[in-house]
């Protein structure tokens, strides 16, 4: 391939793509999918997914104004080949909810509103001269944004023009606001005679095709009452591709990248295996579970883009800007927290669960009002569509999710650690200091004993499964944050489940020399001697057939393992012992 080729990582402009010579993996196929779906859709997907550049897509072939630039824009790629009839047919207006203004000076509704306005004075600027200059001047003399759309949507249907609604981020709006401790105003705007309310109805009958983006569905159910403005797509299982890329798209992206800059060493399909557990492992539709998965674009670039600058793996996996957009759990909770204040831990538990497991069982909502997040059911349906948790198959009867992948369940430890840490915070220094004695010396009894220390210090216990769960969550995260591993929950090993795999993170530290085993026990404060004796056998006996698993060998290779019992007793530490310790040379 030319060395001349140019990652698309954080380009949403889907002109710019491709006038620019940017490298663009063709998603036109889906256009005529899209248009056999229905007329009016909405299609949801986590943030830093592609739903911006894909509405600049479809802006692009619907565009008349843009139906002299078709050949230049979508020359080679799949709908070329066959364009459908509605190929550059639409006077489009163009709407970024994401872009609303926060000015203090103005109400919430002239924000809005504003925003609006604009919008439409660059549209009559764009098409008014299929108008007429009448039109136009009545246009301008329009007090307000409404006046402005009734005066075009009258004028088209008058002169056979057609109109298309591209809204992206429609709930963005929204969302700010019940995040922003405005969950009053939100429920005034989106109910009722609320202005918010008010527009969409006016959308529905206004256009002749809408194509509406966001994040969750909870604003249109609010809004419409049951989706009487679009159809929801975005678990049809024809667009569960769609947006990010599959692992056959990521291959082939990153062979034809292969030679440019600085990456010039290592086999495309070892990197993409390389990145396969931090990026990839979303599925969005039911028939898809367990079949198709795709990986997060934004993070496959990313890692692109340091390999073409640098011949290597970034330094951190985890890009710092999506990081920052991944802080979900703690939207969904502060959004919970201002909506049903009295039960302000409720998500706790379900989120320490899911660091221990990484899994969990639900019926998955496909819509419900804001109103009625604090419903288990409906937070935990959050947690899939903020992108934390991902379509795995069915089990009793019930949805079954998983995180998707590294780099997510990174962001669940970040989350869980800020909450055991309210109290106490620890000297992360130091025990950054011990973590690194764990790794390259096998000074495993330090470390385990400091955090088990913090740990008593840093967070309450509660009897029963929700303590057993705590311990688990927190010293998930402890473990999760050390760099030095690559860490999988409950990792099945011989039919069962180890608690805490740890084996080296080789990108970074091949020279780490001590792998771990370690299988973690609780019981009550007042547990009897005989039962926690009994624990401890059985941890023994798993541990035991944890080692005789085949795949281990490889996974532990060049080190020396470790297995360990590390039992509590309430929240206090039991017994910590090592059973076994062998170097693992292959």
């Amino acid at each position: 391939m030319s060395g001349n080729l140019k990652i698309p990582y954080g380009v949403c402009d889907f002109k710019r793509i491709r006038r620019e010579g940017y490298y663009y993996i063709d998603k036109t196929g889906y256009i005529p999918l899209l248009e056999r779906a229905g007329s009016f859709l909405l299609f949801v997907r986590p943030r830093r997914f592609g739903k911006s550049l894909m509405a600049s897509l479809l802006r692009c072939y619907y565009d008349i104004a843009e139906k002299n630039n078709f050949d230049a824009l979508f020359g080679g790629l799949k709908i070329a080949r066959n364009p459908t009839e509605n190929r550059n047919r639409f006077q489009v207006l163009y709407m970024d909810f994401s872009k609303v203004g926060t000015s203090a000076k103005q109400t919430l509704q002239q924000r809005f509103e504003s925003y609006i306005g604009a919008c439409l004075d660059d549209f009559i600027i764009k098409y008014g001269d299929a108008y007429g200059k009448d039109l136009v001047a009545q246009f301008a003399r329009a007090d307000t944004a409404s006046e402005k759309l009734t005066k075009i949507v009258s004028a088209a249907q008058r002169l056979d023009l057609h109109l298309y609604l591209m809204l992206d981020e429609y709930d963005n709006f929204t969302n700010t606001m019940l995040q922003a401790e405005e969950n009053n105003s939100y429920r005034d705007i989106t109910h009722g005679q609320g202005f918010y309310r008010a527009w969409f109805k006016m959308f529905k009958g206004s256009f002749d095709r809408i194509y509406m983006t966001g994040v969750s569905p909870v604003t249109m159910d609010d809004l419409t009452s049951g989706f009487n403005i679009a159809l929801n797509i975005s678990q049809d299982a024809d667009f569960n591709a769609m947006l990010g890329f599959s692992e056959e798209e990521c291959l082939r992206l990153y062979t034809d990248f292969k030679g440019v800059g600085k990456y010039q060493t290592g086999e495309p399909a070892e990197w993409v295996a390389a990145i396969k557990p931090w990026y990839d492992g979303y599925c969005f539709a039911e028939d898809k579970r367990g079949e198709e998965s795709v990986f997060n674009s934004d993070m496959a670039l990313y890692f692109l883009n340091a390999l073409v600058k640098t011949g290597k793996a970034p330094r951190n996996w985890v890009d710092t800007n999506i990081a920052t957009d991944y802080a979900k759990l703690r939207v969904i909770a502060d959004i919970q927290r201002r909506i049903d204040p009295q039960n302000v831990q409720d998500s706790l538990p379900v989120t320490e669960r899911l660091a221990a497991d990484g899994e969990i069982w639900f019926d998955l909502k496909p819509s419900f009002p804001a109103d009625s997040i604090p419903n288990p059911e409906n937070f935990k349906s959050l947690f899939y569509y903020y992108g934390i948790i991902s379509m795995k198959g069915r089990r009793e009867g019930l949805d079954w999710f998983r995180i998707p992948n590294v780099c997510v369940r990174e962001q669940v430890f970040d989350y869980l650690r800020e909450h055991y840490v309210r109290t106490r915070v620890p000297d992360w220094t130091e025990l950054g200091t011990l973590a690194s004695g764990f790794a390259y010396r096998g000074e495993w009894r330090p470390f385990l004993a400091r955090l088990a220390a913090d740990f008593a210090e840093t967070t309450p216990v509660r009897g029963g499964i929700q303590g057993e769960s705590r311990i688990q969550g927190y010293m998930q995260c402890e473990f999760g944050h050390l760099d030095f591993y690559l860490m999988e929950p409950e990792m099945e090993l011989s039919r069962g489940f180890c608690d805490f795999c740890l084996f080296p993170e080789r990108h970074h530290f091949g020279d780490v020399r001590h792998s771990y085993l370690i299988e973690l026990k609780y019981d009550k404060a007042d547990a009897p001697q005989e039962r926690l004796d009994a624990q401890y056998q059985e941890a023994l006996q798993q541990l035991a057939r944890y080692r005789a698993d085949k795949s281990l060998p490889s996974l532990a290779r060049g080190t020396t393992l470790h297995q360990i019992v590390f039992q509590f007793k309430g929240g206090e530490l039991f017994r910590c012992e090592q059973i076994a310790e062998e170097q693992i040379i292959l």
